[in-house]
Formats: C-alpha cells, structure tokens, sequence
C-alpha cells in the first residue's frame, strides 16, 4: 500500500511540475505497463493537482483544471508573487481535501440522484450568466467569443486528436498571456516572501467554496473543474480569492469524481478512467490515503516550487516566455501534427480576439459549454 502510494505521488510529481505531459498521457502508460492500480492512479492524480500551479503560474501552461487561474496567477507572478501562488495553490488544495471527507457522507446520494437532463439546464444557465455579466456592446462580443469556441471545440472532439484538450486549453488560455509577456515582459520572476496576503477566514470559505463547486462538477458529466471554477468568479472580486477557489476546486473535482466512480461506476476523468471497478468506498480506506498524500506533498511542494524559481530566476523573463511558447508549438506538432498545430492556432486567435474585445477570457470557456447546451 505504501509503496504504491509513493510511485503515485513521484509519479504526479513529474506530471505536476513538468510542462506538457498531461496526468492522463503519463497514467495511461503506467496502467499500459502493468504499473497502475487503483491507489497507485489515486495518488498520482491528487499529487498532480497539488503541484500543477507550477507549470501554469510560471511558464503559462495550463491543463484542463487551471486553464482559468492563468491570468491572475500570471498576474501575482508579475508582480513578484510568485511564491504566494504556490501556497494559494497547496493548502487550498490540502483544505480541498480535508473538507472532501465530511462531504463524502453525503456525496453518494448526491450521486445517485443526478439526472442527464440537469447538467444541460445547469450549462446552459451559466452560460447566460457569463455573457450577462458583460456590459453593453460587450456582450455581443462575448457571445461572439462564446461561439467561436465552442465550434472550436465541437470541432476539434470530432477531430482524430490523441490531445484535443492540450490544443485547445494552451491555444485559448496559455498563447495569448505568453504572446502578452513578450511583448510586456521584462526582469526575471521573482519569488517573493511567500507569504499569503489574505486574511485566513476568506481563505477557508473560498476553499469551502471551490470544494463544494468541485463537488457539484463531478456529478454532471463535461460540466468541467473549469466550468465549476467558472462560477466561483462570481464571488470571488480579487486574485487571491480567485486562485483559492480554482485551485481547491481542482482537488475536490478529482476527489469527488473518484468517489461517483466507486459509488454507481460512472467515469467524471481521464485518471479515473484508467482504474479498475472497485467494491471499496472511499472511507476510510481512501481518505487515509488522501490524507497521507496531502501531507506529504505538502511537506515538499513548497521547496520544489522554490527550486524551480531559483532555476528560472536566472533566465530573462521574456527570453523564457519565448523558449515555452517555441515549446508549446513543437509539443502540438508532436501529440496530433499539423492538425493540432491548426487547433492551437484557432484557439490562440479566439483568445486573441477576447483581449482584442476587452471581454472576459472565461467566455472562452464556450469550447466546452456549447456542446453540452446543444447535446
């Protein structure tokens, strides 16, 4: 048991902090090699959403779970807060945790109460909403961007991709911060004192929050960590409290979908789907588990994140935004070829085209949203 949790967590090590290899790729080619039980994926999918802020706050390369947190992230790091996005990112992932295991109780009946028909009401209320919190002429424009890449996305599903989700996320989400930084950017990151400027009873409730949101994602099939990420924007009115609920969120989708699988069998992630049928509920054997695993990543995650700054506190910051864009390029000509060159450059313009409007990046969300309104 032991021994499979700690090749999980090197394992969710590796896809955390390292940019472009997705959590999925890396489980489907441990499950491939006979190396990939049930506790094994376990771990290694918690590990990856504690640590995944480290290739997205600081080189702008988001996986389908922090796709939203880019832009603040990006936006603390800037400002030489780097350090603080990694401990946002670690204890609202470890509240996550914590708060997922009460919530557990209660969860399998949530589950078996889902119906198909409310997650396309749910979408579809939360996509008014987002274009209904543009203003004036803004919201045609957000309608637009909402389309756009929602046959993006419809297009792309449809496409023989291996990694739609890669060409999609880092089109719309990571080019267009990188293009900004090197256009912008200049100086090296800087980490910061790491402290959390946020007072530690708003912390918790948008931790509850995010873990609550995650909660409810994972019952309703596409209605994604973004989407539920989406709705925490509403509340949220600043960076931080932003960050706290998207990262928290990130963790309890993972938990969550985890427990709807070991409860009626339905698959809510790409890890999730690699595992085997289980007769085990998710207490106490996997809280344990959970609990051990928060623990430990967070006991390390801090120094990691910090060797990382340390490395790149030696590379100009625009120098860098080009080497990970040029990265970026030649992984989506790796995974899928032109055609997912052609995907990546279609969400890079669509991206483009929300800074170009002046609306909210999260109306791009549409590449997921649009499908599931319209079946």
């Amino acid at each position: 048991m032991l021994g499979e949790m700690l090749k999980g967590i090197i394992a969710g090590t590796i896809s955390g902090t390292l940019p472009g290899i997705h959590v999925n790729t890396l489980g489907a080619f441990l499950a491939g090699i006979g190396a990939g039980d049930n506790l094994l994926l376990f771990s290694m999918g918690l590990t990856h959403t504690f640590l995944d802020v480290i290739p997205s706050a600081f080189l702008g390369v988001p996986d389908e779970g922090t796709a939203l947190g880019i832009l603040p992230a990006h936006r603390l790091v800037i400002r030489g807060k780097a350090m603080e996005v990694v401990r946002i990112a670690l204890w609202a992932s470890f509240l996550a945790v914590l708060m997922a295991i009460p919530l557990s109780l209660v969860y399998p009946i949530l589950a078996r109460l889902y119906a198909p028909r409310i997650g396309r009401v749910a979408v579809g209320a939360l996509a008014l909403l987002l274009i209904l919190t543009e203003s004036g002429l803004k919201r045609l424009y957000a309608v637009l961007v909402f389309l756009l890449s929602g046959l993006l996305g419809i297009l792309a599903f449809r496409l023989p991709l291996k990694e739609p989700y890669y060409h999609l996320f880092t089109g719309l989400f990571g080019i267009p911060v990188l293009a900004a930084a090197l256009v912008d950017g200049g100086g090296h990151v800087v980490p910061g004192s790491g402290e959390i400027e946020m007072e530690a009873k708003r912390f918790i409730g948008f931790s509850l929050l995010g873990t609550f949101l995650g909660m409810v994602a994972s019952l309703i099939p596409a209605f994604t960590a973004s989407q539920a990420a989406l709705i925490g924007s509403f509340f949220s009115k600043d960076e931080r409290s932003f960050l706290a609920v998207v990262f928290s969120v990130n963790t309890s989708n993972f938990l969550f979908s985890f427990m709807n699988f070991l409860e009626t069998g339905r698959v809510r992630n790409g890890i999730v789907a690699l595992m085997a049928p289980s007769a085990r509920g998710f207490l106490p054997y996997y809280a344990l588990a959970a609990v051990f695993v928060s623990l430990l990543v967070l006991s390390y995650g801090d120094a990691l994140a910090g060797a990382v700054l340390r490395v790149l506190a030696y590379v100009p910051y625009r120098f860098m935004n080009g080497v990970v864009v040029t990265l970026l390029v030649l992984l989506s000509l790796h995974f899928d070829g032109l055609l997912g060159l052609l995907v990546l450059a279609g969400g890079g313009m669509v991206g483009f085209l929300a800074v170009l409007f002046g609306v909210k990046r999260t109306n791009c969300m549409g590449v997921l949203m649009l499908q599931i309104i319209i079946g």
